[in-house]
């Protein structure tokens, strides 16, 4: 081996891989297909890399030393993000993601979705060409389809292949129309089998649909998590690796495409259908999501004044972008309405009807950004508030995504406290529906005061064994979740007082979009008649616990109701009919974009809104 490489082996996974010095260890577990959580891009700001290096003592850097304790220092365990190899290492992994084909929970907002057939299959029966009548193929196939009024046009390998296919087939075939284009030929009378798929990308997670176009059936759901997020949680982490890394557009691009393509597989087999059956794609998801799909730099969208490269719908065929579909298939993405308010948005709005509403309804999406928007058919507003990672893990100190081995949901009883755990296994962190829960009941029995300040255990809290589950020390006050003492081994999961913190950026930031736009409409709070809470963290949170913490606006819980995946459904509706692709291009154009960094009252607003009261 050079001087110029390194050995790194990984335990338990008993991988091993030469590696020129200088690599992060986060690229070097990737080469080997290992993901270890990083939602904060590489920027070691997240603390969720950890690893042990088991073969020799490495020295801590400053930011190791403000994120891990002095107890996992002791223990070799260091920032995977912070280590470049410089020498041969055996690298125990504490913990890895697996972008594994999952469960999505859906609520469905309408019955039977309306189906107008924009794509068209039309069987047709050939003359068999003979000495006497000698029509050329071409010709032929335009003769049988002599009723139409507009000339249909064939893709350049449909007409490579025609001739031989048409004689395979003894002149027999099905024809797959859209408007006046020729998508594709299929053998025989196929007519009673027409597919398409509606893709909903979310920043976590890819949600996948397969859908009967001729009746507006849905045969199968399937959902990953999103492979992109080893570059980061948040869109901003992604953008950053998109504009900075080399290649960085074409991994996470790359990596998004790969995924659609193991859901079309997935989605495939459990339904019997073959991807070349899929005629169709529709493409949901927030503005620069759509970009890196399409591989279109995010990067102004990043900066004042916010400007994305589109906003109107695009349409590429499945060979243009890679997608394991039929080659001709269209792929279509939603519009976007603004820079951070997207396509996954307009699927939200047309699938929940807020704009046909006669009574003014609140629509929050809540993730790394809060979209919101509210009103009814007279008024439609929307902004997109900075929420952060915190309700997805990010930057809290035992917080992780909605997997196994997550708490996600957490109560205090008069002798002790109760949590539960995804997959019913220990603990290993908690989620962002957990951290709802933990911050709703510390403030319920006194444990943080209306600022969010963890309160000293001799301030007159009762009873004792609640007290004795707050730490406080030099660095910062605690509320211990869960404590397990082993040979070797200290494991404690702690809600910090700078958890609480981001807990309150969070929540104030989504508060005060709410707030603002209440104000720009001329209405009061108390006047929404109506709020849906869509997205996967919203559709498992405890809205009582959530109206407790300032989350959702304090009105009837009989008013809130959960709709799940519905840019998902957005995207169905979207895929099976011209007639809401229209309707899609008018909500984006009478939807009004509220940029609250610009307004004055909105750092007033949010100051407010961080407050338990």
């Amino acid at each position: 081996m050079s001087d110029d490489e390194a050995l790194i082996s990984f335990k338990p996974k008993n991988k091993e891989i030469k590696v020129p010095t200088g690599t992060n260890l986060i690229d070097v577990a990737e080469k080997l297909g290992i993901i270890i959580p990083n939602i904060c891009g590489k920027t070691g700001k997240c603390g969720k890399c950890k690893v042990r290096v088991l073969n020799q003592e490495l020295g801590h850097n400053l930011q190791e030393e403000i994120l891990l304790s002095p107890e996992e220092r002791k223990m070799g365990i260091h920032l995977a993000c912070q280590i470049d190899i410089n020498s041969d290492l055996t690298i125990e992994i504490l913990d890895e993601e697996h972008a594994t084909i999952s469960n999505f929970l859906t609520y469905d907002l309408a019955g039977d979705l309306k189906v107008d057939d924009h794509i068209k299959k039309i069987n047709v029966e050939l003359l068999n060409p003979t000495i006497e009548n000698q029509i050329d193929d071409l010709s032929n196939l335009e003769n049988s389809l002599s009723l139409f009024d507009e000339k249909i046009n064939l893709p350049l390998p449909i007409l490579q292949n025609i001739s031989s296919f048409l004689r395979k087939h003894d002149f027999n075939a099905t024809l797959v129309v859209e408007d006046n284009q020729l998508l594709s030929i299929e053998p025989g009378d196929s007519t009673s089998r027409l597919f398409g798929v509606a893709i909903d990308l979310g920043t976590t997670t890819v949600v996948g649909s397969l859908v009967d176009m001729l009746t507006g059936k849905v045969l199968a759901v399937s959902a990953c998590t999103n492979p992109q997020t080893r570059w980061g949680a948040d869109v901003i982490s992604r953008v950053n690796f998109a504009t900075k890394e080399p290649g960085g557009l074409g991994k996470l691009q790359s990596a998004v495409i790969d995924a659609i393509n193991e859901i079309v597989e997935a989605l495939c087999h459990k339904s019997d259908v073959n991807f070349r059956e899929i005629s169709e794609l529709s493409f949901a998801g927030n503005t620069i999501m759509t970009h890196l799909f399409l591989g279109v730099t995010p990067q102004f969208i990043a900066e004042a004044p916010y400007v994305p490269v589109f906003k109107k719908c695009q349409k590429y065929t499945a060979e243009e972008l890679g997608i394991t579909i039929h080659q001709n298939s269209p792929v279509v993405t939603l519009p976007n309405i603004s820079g951070y308010v997207g396509g996954d948005i307009t699927g939200f709005i047309l699938a929940s009807e807020i704009h046909h509403s006669e009574k003014i309804i609140l629509g929050i999406d809540i993730g790394t950004n809060g979209e919101i928007v509210l009103g009814s058919k007279e008024r439609l507003l929307c902004c997109s508030t900075a929420a952060g990672p915190a309700f997805e893990g990010g930057h809290i100190n035992s917080g992780m995504r909605a997997s196994v081995g997550a708490i996600d949901k957490f109560s205090i009883g008069e002798d002790q406290a109760y949590f539960h755990v995804v997959g019913e296994t220990a603990p290993k962190g908690i989620c962002g529906t957990g951290l709802v829960d933990v911050v709703a009941e510390l403030r319920r029995v006194g444990i943080i005061d209306e600022t969010g300040k963890i309160v000293s255990p001799e301030s007159g809290l009762s009873p004792d064994w609640l007290k004795k589950c707050i730490e406080k020390n030099q660095k910062q006050s605690a509320y211990i979740l869960f404590s397990e003492i082993e040979p070797d081994k200290h494991k404690e999961l702690k809600i910090t007082q700078q958890d609480i913190r981001e807990i309150q950026l969070a929540k104030g930031a989504v508060g005060a979009g709410i707030s603002i736009l209440c104000k720009e409409l001329g209405i009061s709070v108390n006047e929404i008649e109506k709020i849906l809470i869509a997205g996967a963290f919203g559709s498992y949170m405890n809205k009582y616990n959530a109206q407790k913490i300032g989350l959702i606006p304090d009105i009837s819980i009989d008013k809130v109701t959960y709709v799940g995946n519905a840019a998902s459904l957005g995207a169905k509706k979207f895929l099976l009919s011209k007639k809401t692709r229209i309707e899609a291009r008018q909500v984006v154009k009478n939807t009004e974009y509220i940029e609250l960094s610009s307004r004055q009252d909105f750092q007033d607003i949010f100051a407010e809104k961080m407050l338990f009261v």
